[in-house]
């Protein structure tokens, strides 16, 4: 019986060695799946990283593009005889619209064809035919306040950057004098 129980004892510990192989096999796996599972989180950690970087300086990018875009000024002194000409063409449209200059002797009403006209057309349009002359007018002073203003920024577009005047520049309003000595 000994050999039985010493054939026992041997395949007993047998299973153990292999027991203990399989578990010494099974923690080196281990570590490297969580090897390989930490270097494939850092990877794409670090890829995120680099995208959210990348993503922060393109929208950083456009927003410096996009104001500076939409900066008047600074478009002025960059594109200053597209900038005039733009003025030009505003200032031509807008001085273009509204029709006839002035009521002539044949539109205007006596208070009794007034106020039919006003009755057969509106309280506003009667007004509006009204007040033609005055907002002509209007029309007109906005036209001009605008051609200076565009007057002014061209002005400035010629300044050098530290302020003072360019030499080159002449005012359009002083005539130019010589100095005294």
């Amino acid at each position: 019986m000994t050999t039985d129980a010493e054939q026992l004892d041997r395949e007993i510990d047998q299973a153990r060695r292999r027991l203990a192989a399989a578990q010494t096999a099974i923690a080196e796996k281990l570590e490297i799946v969580e090897k390989q599972v930490r270097d494939t989180v850092a990877g794409a950690q670090s890829a995120i990283d680099d995208v959210v970087t990348n993503v922060k300086g393109t929208v950083s990018d456009t927003a410096d593009t996009l104001k500076r875009s939409l900066d008047v000024p600074y478009q002025t002194r960059r594109h200053p005889w597209l900038a005039f000409g733009s003025a030009v063409l505003v200032g031509y449209l807008l001085g273009g619209r509204g029709g006839s200059r002035g009521a002539s002797k044949g539109n205007r009403f006596d208070r009794d064809d007034l106020y039919r006209h006003q009755l057969q057309q509106g309280l506003t349009s009667g007004v509006l035919n009204e007040f033609k002359g005055e907002i002509g007018s209007l029309r007109s002073a906005a036209v001009g306040a605008i051609i200076t203003a565009l007057w002014e920024i061209a002005k400035q577009s010629l300044s050098q950057p530290d302020g003072r005047k360019a030499p080159q520049e002449i005012s359009r309003f002083a005539p130019t004098r010589k100095p005294a000595g």
